[in-house]
């Protein structure tokens, strides 16, 4: 009897232990489906911001605190493929919920904190504009790009392609920055307080193998290191400008890939292969589009100095202010035999606004073949070695578009200034050669005709001056006539002298 009823007690025991497990088990899970139940979404979004054709527009709408997970949740239905959160008061980032966005523009805001992996769960992500922050190096680590987690280690952002960092507070940056985003073909580092490309800097950009766009402006970069563009071979556009460049950085000739370059304001003197401080450009044989404007230093442009631009096909060279010189061979290059010159067939030229006197004819092969030029703005010298400018490029420049050389203007000679090439064009004016040594031939007839009057006049005058000085009219001046000088020194001599004599 006691043994049963020990047994029976032993059985309730047991069956209680194995509720009490069963009730754990669910304890320890239910909060895992609580944590799921809290995000209930709202339509707070598009509420707040314009919700249509496939973009949520928040731009400008006084936006202060992210969105919360159960906001991006009220999107899910709406699958947004755009997001505009520009111009707001976002001051963090937190995580974003699974959706289709591509393009999310965080851009003009005050953020700067961001929650790790905080874009791990957009999988089609592909731009991200972070740009005109208040982000640091510290604020900015690599876990903030992570992807989503796997057993070996977290994936990348595989569809990432364009990242604007530019415009934020970023002295250095993290060395693994980008190692989730192994698929970055764009990278813009403009207006961030680098002064100078450190190593880690400098290993995470070449870190990005697949970059074709880098954007460096107005980072007050006073060089360009060895080696930092070496890994990213596919580079094809590189913006240098606005920075404190003094020389053209021969780092360039790396990027055996590059078609396009911008170095505009930067305060280089003088490009000249001859002076081992100012060179011209390396070999860049597929650049297509130069820039180099608005460099308030630039004065020279030498002979070969961008003979290296093989394939050029624009060049852009304006609104230099102190540019007075460019070398009629500036892009010409020795062909293989050694003996002859060859140039860039160039589409189009924009040399306006500077300070050149001429434009030389063999600056260009085939001004003819030209789809677009200006050379407006520039203080031309109109004599016999800019005829051809009148003859010949005043009416190239008129078939791109009418009236253009209106805007080619003489400076000199003077009894040329104000007069304009469209002009002496249609007059059909033969300008004559300035003396070399700066003499004005032109006033000779002038400067004779006043001479000649000047004798004219001043013959009668002096012969009217000599009379009346003879008949001592300028006495009262004391200037006496030449008979009061005979009057006073001649004397008679005495009677006795005589007789002695």
């Amino acid at each position: 009897m006691k043994r049963s009823i020990l047994y029976f007690l032993s059985i309730l025991l047991l069956a209680g232990s194995g509720m009490s497990e069963d009730e754990d088990s669910d304890a320890t899970e239910a909060p895992q489906a609580g944590a799921n139940s809290t995000i209930v979404p709202t339509d707070y979004i598009c509420r707040a911001c314009v919700c249509k054709d496939g973009m949520v527009n928040c731009n400008n709408q006084n936006v202060q605190d992210f969105f919360s997970a159960a906001d991006w949740a009220g999107l899910t239905d709406f699958k947004p493929l755009q997001v505009d959160l520009s111009n707001n008061e976002l001051k963090s980032v937190t995580h974003v919920l699974e959706l289709p966005i591509e393009i999310l523009n965080l851009s003009r805001n005050s953020i700067d904190t961001m929650e790790k992996a905080s874009f791990r769960d957009l999988q089609k992500i592909r731009v991200l504009d972070l740009s005109h922050n208040r982000l640091t190096s510290a604020a900015l680590s690599p876990h903030v790009f992570e992807g989503r987690y796997s057993p070996e280690e977290y994936e990348p952002l595989a569809t990432m392609r364009t990242l604007s960092l530019a415009y934020n507070d970023l002295h250095s940056i993290n060395q693994d920055l980008f190692e989730h985003l192994t698929e970055l073909t764009e990278l813009d580092m403009s207006g961030n307080p680098l002064m100078f490309i450190d190593h880690v800097t400098l290993i995470a950009i070449s870190s990005l193998p697949q970059l074709k766009v880098l954007r460096l402006r107005s980072c007050q970069l006073k060089e360009i290191p060895d080696k930092f563009l070496h890994t990213p071979r596919y580079l094809e556009r590189l913006d240098i400008s606005d920075n404190q460049l003094t020389a053209v950085p021969q780092e360039l000739e790396e990027t055996k890939n590059l078609v396009y370059l911008n170095i505009n304001q930067n305060p280089i003197v003088r490009l000249d292969k001859k002076d081992e401080d100012f060179l011209g450009f390396p070999t860049l044989s597929k650049l297509k589009e130069l820039h180099m404007s608005n460099m308030p230093e630039l004065t020279y442009i030498g002979e070969g100095t961008l003979s290296g631009l093989e394939n050029l096909e624009s060049l852009h060279m304006c609104l230099n202010e102190k540019l007075s010189y460019i070398h009629p061979k500036a892009l010409a290059r020795v062909d293989g035999s050694g003996e002859a010159y060859v140039w860039p067939t160039l589409k189009e030229l924009y040399i306006h606004s500077n300070n050149l006197s001429e434009v030389d004819s063999r600056l260009v092969a085939r001004w003819n073949l030209l789809e677009a030029i200006d050379v407006s703005n520039n203080p031309y010298l109109c004599e016999c070695s800019t005829q051809w400018m009148v003859d010949v490029l005043t009416t190239v420049v008129e078939m791109k578009k009418e009236n253009a050389s209106s805007l080619m203007v003489c400076q000199e000679p003077i009894e040329m200034r104000g007069k304009t090439m469209k002009h002496l064009h249609d007059i059909h004016r033969t300008m004559r050669c300035v003396d070399k040594y700066g003499n004005r031939p032109e006033r000779d007839g002038a400067i004779l005709m006043g001479c000649l009057i000047g004798v004219l006049l001043a013959v009668p005058i002096m012969l009217t001056i000599v009379l009346l000085w003879r008949r001592g009219y300028f006495a009262w001046i004391g200037a006496s006539g030449p008979s009061d000088f005979h009057r006073a020194f001649y004397k008679r001599a005495p009677h006795d002298e005589n007789n002695y004599i």
